[in-house]
């Protein structure tokens, strides 16, 4: 019987109606050089691919009262129709219409009845384009399991006739699907172990605090207590997604140029988007506003696809004016915060959802929320900033290639604003996951991202930002398409 992992289940038994724990994004696909690409053609190929994640047929089995984890079971009337729909984004098809429509399909809650996913294919997007709009369950899989799934249903060369990863080696779930009785019998043991798991649980943890303390005393740039923001409060249910992208080669020709890491860089970026919003809309609080950042703990070569990752925080040194400074202040609280990361995780302790039972683990997080305890205490982060690394060769889905990459995905209880970016090709494109009764202006900080690169350029004396291809904008698309059709003639 193949049950979630800890890590996978507290995902299921912290989601509130508002606080979804889905996580998905937006392709955006340049049909014009493809005569075979159709939304019959992508529904066949999607079921197709399945064969090489078998956990995309996988449903939901939940222990009668909540009394243990969950299991995957097989779902015998696995249906690609419930799961792969089409639908059409409003004229123009710009990239502010496609950022409604993912943010409303974003809004709404998985059928936990069914495999925990959604396929959207998008009509209409601007430049004769079409858009996919994927959507998962984080208990399903993580952020880098999610990139492995979009190498399966994606192509390396137009004309390809199979993805050119092997199967997925992950156990498959229970052939059966075990009663209520069985799942009730297998929970007694572990149920009433939970007293103990849980007062072993409390040691650790405070064991890990005072590592923690320790390690803050040793070196101050470790992050303490970030300051209150614009985005901070209990999150709704609703979302709306926001675009930008700029050239990887000036972040690594940044990154050379002070002396720092790519997610220094990255988190340069984000700091003087937010900076310069808070700045035009009067908001900007006295102290820094900190990031929380995912890191995998996936070792390589791994295929299993459950959620393996940890989390840090750092300072945005958003209180900071010089761009170059804000930088260094950045990494040097980076660095310290994977020492502590590191010193935490040597005091090696389980997930909370593999010591306590998801009945109490809900009942805990349903009373949290209504008390809105999170807007009565200090936070450790304001925003959530993921980097995920993503091909830097063209890709194509069903001969249509891939011209952008926009993730979204899950909000912090407390702090309605996500920034998860992805390396594609030649550039960096960052999707913004946001609250709109939160954050009402998106679009402001993620046209800031190019701005704060020009900012950082500037103050670096590298010069203007190269440019980068805009699938958003129907004149660069075309321009695009009469550069490819030039070059074939050329060959030819």
């Amino acid at each position: 019987m193949k049950r979630l992992s800890g890590t996978d289940a507290l995902f299921l038994s912290t989601e509130t109606p508002a606080w979804h724990q889905h996580v998905g994004g937006l392709t955006v696909l340049d049909p014009s050089e493809s005569d075979r690409f159709s939304f019959d053609e992508v529904k066949r190929t999607t079921l197709e691919r399945l064969t090489y994640v078998p956990k995309f047929r996988w449903k939901l089995k939940e222990v009668p009262l909540h009394l243990d984890r969950a299991v995957w079971v097989q779902d015998k009337a696995f249906d690609i129709d419930r799961h792969v729909r089409r639908i059409a984004v409003p004229p123009p098809g710009g990239r502010r219409e496609l950022g409604q429509l993912v943010g409303m399909l974003m809004s709404d809650q998985l059928d936990r009845r069914r495999p925990l996913w959604e396929m959207w294919y998008v009509d209409g997007v601007v430049g004769g384009q079409v858009a996919v709009i994927l959507k998962y369950h984080h208990c399903l899989m993580d952020g880098i399991s999610g990139a492995g799934l979009a190498e399966l249903l994606v192509d390396l060369e137009p004309n390809a006739t199979g993805p050119a990863l092997a199967p997925s080696e992950v156990e498959d779930a229970a052939p059966y699907e075990p009663s209520d009785l069985e799942l009730v019998a297998r929970a007694l043991i572990p149920t009433l172990q939970t007293p103990r798991k849980l007062a072993q649980y409390a040691w650790r943890t405070a064991q890990r605090g005072v590592t923690i303390l320790q390690q803050r005393n040793q070196n101050p740039m470790t992050l303490g207590v970030a300051g209150p923001c614009f985005n901070q409060g209990s999150v709704g249910p609703h979302r709306h997604s926001s675009f930008s992208s700029v050239a990887l080669a000036d972040v690594r020709t940044l990154k050379d140029a002070l002396d720092v890491k790519v997610n220094d860089i990255v988190l340069g970026l984000v700091s003087g988007a937010l900076r310069q919003h808070m700045l035009r809309h009067g908001e900007m609080p006295e102290g820094s506003l900190a990031a929380q950042i995912p890191v995998s703990t996936r070792v390589a070569d791994e295929t299993d696809q459950t959620n393996q990752i940890a989390t840090m925080s750092a300072t945005l040194a958003t209180n900071v004016d010089d761009p170059l400074e804000r930088v260094r202040m950045i990494h040097q609280s980076t660095q310290s915060a994977k020492i502590l990361t590191e010193a935490v995780r040597a005091r090696k302790i389980q997930s909370i959802g593999e010591v306590a039972p998801p009945l109490l683990i809900g009942l805990a997080s349903r009373a949290l929320w209504a008390s809105n305890i999170t807007e009565r205490f200090p936070v450790v982060a304001n925003v959530v900033v993921s980097n995920v690394p993503g091909p830097p060769f063209p890709i194509y889905m069903c001969g249509a290639k891939v011209s952008g990459i926009y993730a979204s995905s899950v909000l912090l209880a407390f702090a309605g604003l996500n920034v998860t970016l992805m390396s594609y090709i030649d550039r960096v494109d960052f999707g913004f996951t946001s609250d709109p009764d939160m954050v009402e202006d998106p679009w402001d900080i993620a046209d800031g991202i190019p701005e704060a690169l020009v900012e950082l350029m500037e103050a670096a004396g590298l010069g203007k930002p190269t440019p980068v291809h805009d699938p958003f904008d129907a004149a660069d698309v075309t321009d695009a398409a009469d550069a490819a059709d030039a070059a074939d003639a050329q060959d030819h």
